[in-house]
């Protein structure tokens, strides 16, 4: 178990240090960071609260984006929660909590002008109308939060219809290797990633496993083979030919 926590203090650690790269890196306009790789709650209740001087100093927003959970719940607070929990209150209260703001002429709360808060994924209309409303209900004004329009309004054809996103699980910084992963607890599972260098084994009846963390002897033996790199491709197929895999 000590294990397992340190792991998670160094995971929690380095995206703080993520956020206030970014912050350097953009010290101007709007930077809209991805907030629930590990713990969303953690973000907006510890993270904002160390970095708050940072992030009053910008010309510009940070804008908190959670995508993972019911959106609703995540945005407006899950009453169903233990009261005055993150969970309990929801991402704009938090960040109300952390950094007030003002009162607008209809008499809504407003946060300040750094900070703000968008959800781009899985927005229906029906979600839509259940956020504002959540909002209002706690007095809190709609432009607090930018909605994404998308798949879910339009064909609900998604990455997620055939299971199928792209992201990265290792990199290289200085000749030393690195993990990465994304496990959000404001997630079921569902998108908790592979993570570090990956073998794909095939055993003798054909099924294959994905190896997480490969040793150089199981990538040796991995049948994933090597496509792009560094600009260069080393394999160049067409749609037929991956359409005509597919079917088979």
């Amino acid at each position: 178990m000590k294990t397992v926590i340190e792991k998670r203090t160094r995971q929690v650690a380095d995206e703080r240090n993520t956020f206030r790269r970014l912050l350097q890196l953009y010290p101007t306009g709007i930077v809209s960071v991805v907030s629930d790789t590990m713990d969303l709650w953690n973000v907006v209740t510890n993270i904002v609260v160390e970095l708050k001087q940072e992030i009053l100093a910008r010309d510009g927003k940070l804008v908190i984006r959670p995508d993972s959970g019911d959106p609703v719940k995540i945005i407006c607070g899950d009453p169903y929660a233990p009261p005055g929990t993150p969970a309990h209150k929801g991402v704009v209260e938090c960040l109300w909590d952390v950094f007030g703001g003002t009162i607008t002429d209809e008499g809504y709360k407003m946060l300040d002008s750094h900070i703000g808060c968008i959800y781009g994924d899985s927005i229906t209309d029906e979600r839509a109308i259940a956020i504002l409303e959540g909002l209002a209900q706690k007095e809190f004004a709609s432009a607090n939060i930018v909605l994404g329009v998308g798949s879910f309004n339009y064909t609900y054809v998604t990455r997620d219809t055939f299971g199928f996103a792209v992201k990265a699980t290792w990199c290289q910084i200085n000749g030393e290797g690195h993990d990465i992963f994304k496990d959000p607890v404001t997630d079921n599972g569902l998108k908790k990633s592979a993570k570090g260098r990956l073998a794909v084994l095939q055993d003798d009846n054909g099924e294959v496993t994905l190896v997480n963390q490969a040793t150089p002897e199981q990538e040796a033996q991995s049948i994933l083979t090597k496509v792009w790199e560094n600009g260069v491709w080393f394999r160049r197929e067409s749609f037929d030919v991956i359409r005509e895999r597919a079917r088979r």
